[in-house]
């Protein structure tokens, strides 16, 4: 008798994990997602970075004219993307591709803080933290191609001992966060805090 139950409850654990893969597969049908084995995600925009998934049918959408000033802080790895940079790409291909269509945004980034020495060139990266190369300024390009400003403080640049020539030629050099913040919030920017 209890081989028999145990039998049974062995068959019952299985149905049921059979029965969730089934809802999985069924709740990505009705959010938009067509699962596809591996390929559940895209990179619309951004090629290799910021992974997303489409949602053509999900309530809120991206509209066309949006304005988003991220202010990046986190540090990361040296060796290492940035998060919050890899981030900006998500952002990126969420406005290209993740909705009913592609809608027009314009992005800013600042990075201070923790985040001011990735926007080094590579030798200057190289020499403040002995790593072969910075690995923030290929997708530094990729950012810079589909129409992301990306902007270091010059006050953190400063007190970590960067000079104007050691930033990367992808990043532009700002007075302060403080008046890029501002300035973008005037400009009617929704401000998106990566710390």
């Amino acid at each position: 008798m209890k081989f028999r139950n145990s039998i049974a409850i062995t068959i019952g654990v299985v149905l049921v994990l059979l029965a969730a893969g089934n809802w999985q597969t069924f709740a990505q049908k009705s959010e938009g997602i067509e699962p596809s084995g591996t390929e559940l995600f895209t990179h619309p925009r951004i090629k290799d970075h910021g992974k997303i998934v489409r949602l053509p049918d999900a309530a809120e959408q991206p509209r066309d004219g949006s304005k988003i000033c991220v202010d990046v802080t986190a540090g990361g790895s040296s060796d290492a993307i940035n998060p919050a940079i890899e981030k900006v790409a998500r952002f990126v291909n969420i406005y290209a591709g993740a909705g009913r269509r592609p809608a027009d945004v314009q992005i800013t980034v600042i990075l201070h803080g923790k985040a001011t020495l990735a926007a080094l060139n590579n030798e200057s990266y190289a020499n403040q933290l002995r790593a072969d190369r910075n690995p923030n300024v290929p997708l530094f390009e990729k950012l810079k191609e589909a129409g992301v400003e990306i902007l270091v403080c010059g006050q953190s640049l400063a007190h970590k001992g960067g000079r104007h020539e050691d930033v990367a030629s992808e990043v532009r050099i700002a007075v302060s966060a403080l008046t890029v913040n501002v300035n973008r919030q005037l400009d009617g920017y929704v401000f998106i805090p990566l710390h």
